[in-house]
């Protein structure tokens, strides 16, 4: 796509399509912003992961993610969604049992749709970037609809993805550098197209108690000017210029 001139986008992804997502709504939504894409499991539709708070010693955080009633609802009405596979598996167990692989992802991408209206073009790698290989990435690039792919690896950057299926970002919201990274993104010279990408999951903004931060991050990028997208929006303003994977 051509741009007249170059400019700086901010997004945001959450994974797992647990209810802290809806704070996070909250705070977005106040601000008048949606830029964000949230990443959900519908082969998990209910379930309830109490052993994550427990694994950081806070029993009382939560990890539930919505019902399929509840996502038929509209909950996520506004935002973007995409893939986060249907059960939350390394990927990587499947880079030879293809048929496999393409359900995780294709069936997530089918409820998705039947549940929101949403028909994903991306997703975000589940367990991060140990949890695949460059086979699981080109077998998703052949046998899947997926476009584009998040990891979880901080380039501490505010350049382009290489490739869209090894999409990594900036930081994660738990990132003490985050804001400072953001102010100096505001603050730098873009003779080129720049990007400032944030992930995360809503059960940190609890245990770490991050609310705050993320509705900093966002006053930030918006009274700056940054053009807020979602990953897809992202993704469909670029396609054309960053291949989703090596040819």
């Amino acid at each position: 796509m051509s741009k007249e001139k170059p400019k700086k986008y901010f997004t945001l992804s959450f994974d797992d399509g647990i209810t802290q997502d809806l704070k996070i709504m909250e705070i977005l939504k106040r601000n008048n912003v949606y830029c964000c894409t949230f990443n959900i499991n519908t082969g998990l539709c209910g379930a309830n992961w109490d052993w994550v708070g427990k694994s950081f010693d806070r029993p009382d955080v939560t990890h539930i993610r919505f019902t399929e009633k509840e996502l038929e609802s509209g909950i996520y009405d506004g935002f973007d969604v995409a893939v986060h596979t249907l059960h939350h598996p390394s990927l990587k167990i499947y880079d030879s049992d293809i048929p496999a692989l393409v359900n995780e992802i294709c069936g997530d991408s089918e409820n998705i749709r039947n549940l929101t209206g949403i028909s994903p073009t991306g997703m975000a790698w589940p367990g991060g970037d140990t949890e695949y290989t460059d086979t699981t990435v080109s077998l998703v690039n052949s046998h899947t609809g997926m476009r584009f792919a998040r990891g979880t690896t901080s380039t501490y950057g505010f350049g382009l993805p290489e490739y869209f299926l090894k999409w990594m970002p900036t930081c994660s919201i738990c990132d003490d550098r985050c804001v400072e990274l953001a102010k100096s993104f505001i603050d730098a010279r873009n003779d080129k197209d720049m990007l400032f990408y944030v992930w995360g999951h809503g059960y940190e903004l609890d245990i770490f108690n991050l609310y705050d931060r993320l509705e900093s991050l966002v006053e930030i990028m918006r009274d700056a000017g940054v053009s807020m997208v979602t990953n897809s929006e992202f993704y469909n303003f670029f396609k054309d210029e960053i291949p989703s994977w090596k040819q």
